[in-house]
């Protein structure tokens, strides 16, 4: 972390931990009314399966947000979770906002929905950025040299997927999604020495087709204690379909988990990515958009390909309490054949768990990561993975 915003994260921290203890109380209050204890992961189990239909769970939380991309500032969701006409899954609905002292602002909507005894599953999403962030350049090395241009980058982003059972535990089905993209240098003087700028893209439409496929035998979608999900995408930008540019993405993720104990649980993801030649900088593979190898800054390390593994170890020490520890490591690379041990980014943390949901098990968390050069803190609405 950069000693100019150490001083911001770290009050950012202790904010993220009080707002955690806040929604604890909040949420707490809230049932004591109606249960004189609180049940545990089988009894919050059996009150969701006995409730279907009917149960349903409102989580809305005020998160404060630092991390290397973003700066430090708010986040406000707002998730539903319901079993409309007894679905066999959860339905979720959701919403959220952000703001950071950076200037960042952000706001989207989504869905996910399983239909007809799960035959069929639905998630589609539209949202709205426009984010201030740092460009490093293409690839480990640059990466690694630690010198940026700042870029302003406004976004609307549609996203539609629809999948049908097509054997046991498998799903298959067609991906739709469109970007339009605005890009806004943030700089008066030249790169950096070093720095290899692409063609910036300014004014850019995204737009296509894709296939998706879903590998499922998790026991609970929220809070997994055994089973695997794989998935897979392949997503295109196609001139017929509108485009400014052409290119294709795969990306694949594995997670198992395992039952270790009563209380314990060990999660593990594997995660790879490739993009073809065409794809925009902004699109390229990278590390810390998402949950894989937290700690890092977005795009700080992006390329045509990505591969990653990470192991989590949570503990449930109270029905309502939980505690993570988390490693991994991780590579970018324009193709399979340019990774080397010493290229490898390592990361590591820990992190605090409120279960904000007993009928459906889901979690509140707040993660701590340390990466190579940078960390981060992570308050978000369910499990990274």
């Amino acid at each position: 972390m950069r000693s100019s915003s150490l001083t911001a994260c770290l009050l950012c921290r202790w904010l993220a931990i009080a707002g955690l203890w806040l929604a604890a109380a909040v949420v707490t209050a809230g049932e004591a009314g109606r249960d004189s204890q609180v049940p545990g992961h089988e009894q919050a189990e059996a009150l969701g399966d006995g409730n279907a239909g009917k149960q349903r769970s409102f989580v809305v939380m005020p998160i404060p947000l630092s991390n290397p991309s973003l700066g430090s500032g708010l986040v406000l969701s707002a998730v539903l979770f319901y079993r409309p006409q007894g679905s066999e899954r959860p339905w979720i609905s959701g919403a959220g906002a952000l703001w950071t002292d950076n200037g960042s602002r952000g706001a989207g909507v989504f869905q996910k929905a399983y239909l007809r005894q799960d035959s069929y599953r639905l998630t589609a999403g539209v949202g709205r950025a426009d984010f201030n962030l740092r460009f490093y350049g293409i690839g480990s090395a640059q990466g690694d040299n630690d010198r940026a241009i700042k870029f302003n980058q406004q976004a609307n982003v549609i996203y539609a997927e629809l999948l049908r059972k097509a054997a046991a535990n498998q799903y298959a089905g067609l991906v739709l999604w469109q970007m339009d993209s605005s890009v806004r240098p943030r700089f008066d003087r030249a790169a950096p020495d070093g720095l290899e700028l692409p063609p910036l893209d300014l004014e850019t439409r995204l737009l296509g087709p894709g296939l998706a496929y879903e590998f499922d035998t998790r026991d609970n979608e929220q809070w997994p204690s055994r089973g695997s999900y794989a998935s897979a995408s392949l997503r295109w930008s196609l001139d017929a379909f509108g485009a400014d540019r052409e290119y294709g993405q795969l990306k694949l993720h594995y997670n198992h988990y395992r039952t270790l104990g009563e209380r314990s649980v060990l999660a593990l993801r594997a995660s790879a990515c490739g993009t073809s030649s065409r794809a925009p900088f902004f699109q390229l593979c990278q590390f810390g958009a998402n949950s894989d190898l937290r700690g890092y800054e977005a795009g700080q390390y992006r390329d045509r390909t990505l591969l990653a593994t990470q192991g989590e170890y949570r503990f449930q020490f109270t029905p309502r309490w939980g505690a993570v520890a988390f490693a991994g490591v991780g590579g970018v690379g324009h193709d399979l054949g340019d990774y080397r041990m010493n290229d490898l980014l390592p990361a590591a943390g820990v992190g605090l768990r409120f279960k904000a949901s007993l009928a459906y098990d889901v979690n509140v968390r707040v993660d701590y990561a340390r990466g190579k050069d940078s960390d981060g803190l992570y308050f978000a609405i369910g499990e990274a993975f």
